[in-house]
């Protein structure tokens, strides 16, 4: 009964509090911290392949992911007045940002049909003052169907990876994910890009991307607030994508 009175707070406790930094721990007692966190680090990986290319796997990002959970244990100062949690999390987030665009998904050939398909876009609106369909888009670029539809994908899932790194500002954690500096001043100028572009879309966009990116609310729970089916929010969505990543390519050359 009394022993509960006098529990000896956990490594971790220890950490958090800032009664110990990381290399005052045992070699034992860091394997613990560490091992507490796998779990998270493995939920995060598992939330981030929802939205990245299929050729990503998640293990590779659950690796990144604790390579990122590492370098917070080492840099972490509880004096900053944030919780250790809060802070790995972010350097998770972002360390497997890092391995995303190392890998960099898109080939040179996909990078080469989705500039095509761009300017195509481009002047086809200016043109008709509206967003091409996908057989239209055909014979304006003269390409195939399936190359298309395959450079339309790719459009769509760079912005889902780049909205990622946008969630990480708008939900006031650090950008910096303890990476290079040049891999951290390219995400910040991701963010910077996509915060301009997001000012071009109707405030019924900007509401259902933040709600699916930033908040992380389901279908439902957007249909309910907007008073729609999850259909037209799965179509909405989709569509304010693809114009996010269009005033993208116009602006920044992607």
């Amino acid at each position: 009964m009394f022993a509960c009175l006098f529990k000896t707070a956990s490594p971790l406790e220890q950490f958090e509090e800032g009664k110990r930094s990381w290399n005052e721990f045992t070699a034992k007692e860091q394997s613990s911290i560490v091992n507490e966190f796998l779990p998270k680090v493995r939920y995060l990986a598992q939330m981030l392949k929802k939205r990245v290319p299929v050729s990503m796997e998640a293990a590779d990002l659950f690796n990144a992911g604790v390579v990122g959970l590492l370098e917070a244990l080492s840099k972490y100062d509880p004096r900053s007045g944030n919780r250790f949690s809060t802070y790995a999390e972010s350097r998770i987030n972002g360390a497997m940002l890092d391995e995303l665009r190392r890998r960099d998904p898109l080939s040179r050939a996909t990078r080469t049909l989705v500039k095509t398909l761009s300017a195509a876009i481009d002047k086809f609106e200016s043109r008709y003052g509206r967003r091409p369909s996908e057989r239209e888009l055909c014979k304006a670029s003269k390409l195939s169907l399936e190359d298309v539809r395959k450079g339309l994908q790719a459009m769509e899932q760079q912005v889902s990876t780049d909205m990622q790194a946008l969630a990480e500002t708008l939900t006031n954690e650090a950008l910096e994910s303890g990476g290079t500096p040049c891999s951290s001043a390219i995400r910040n100028e991701n963010v910077a890009n996509i915060r301009f572009c997001l000012t071009k879309l109707s405030e019924r966009e900007q509401f259902i991307l933040s709600m699916s990116y930033v908040e992380e609310y389901s279908l439902k729970e957007i249909a309910q607030a907007l008073k729609v089916t999850e259909g037209r929010v799965s179509q909405l969505r989709s569509q304010a994508i693809r114009r996010l990543q269009d005033i993208y390519t116009k602006h920044f050359g992607r």
